[in-house]
């Protein structure tokens, strides 16, 4: 059966099922865990050479905010952003200790600016798909 309109604008906590909810948390906590735990070894070091290092901090964090943002049905973005910092800023202060790795605020900055991005576009997307056609709301 095709989704219609009314279907896609949907909040998310009624579109996300319990299921997918955990799924994403547990996903989410995968990826911190390997922040932390893979990402601590010496090998890790020049893993990801400038400048691309800046491009995976986006990526990764994009997506540790995206499953969270799921796995949270969308409550409290503004708190999720904060937590996604402190995320961000326990790394960076992680590697301070770790040999052939230093902590950067341009990495906490690109971690926050990600974490933001993904909130900002999901919310203009559902917003989009909740109003009229023919009508912009971002």
């Amino acid at each position: 059966m095709p989704i219609t309109v009314s279907e896609k604008a949907m909040p998310l906590k009624q579109i996300a099922t319990p299921f997918r909810r955990w799924l994403c948390l547990v996903l989410a906590a995968a990826i911190i865990f390997g922040l932390f735990y893979p990402g601590g070894q010496p090998f890790a070091a020049g893993l990801f050479p400038e400048p691309w290092d800046k491009p995976t901090h986006f990526a990764v964090y994009a997506m540790i905010t995206y499953l969270l943002y799921v796995g949270s049905a969308g409550a409290w973005p503004l708190l999720l952003i904060v937590a996604v910092g402190a995320i961000g800023a326990l790394d960076e202060w992680h590697q301070i200790f770790v040999p052939g790795r230093s902590a950067s605020l341009m990495d906490l900055l690109t971690d926050v600016i990600a974490s933001i991005c993904v909130i900002m576009l999901y919310q203009c997307s559902a917003t989009r798909l909740a109003e009229t056609p023919g009508g912009h709301n971002c």
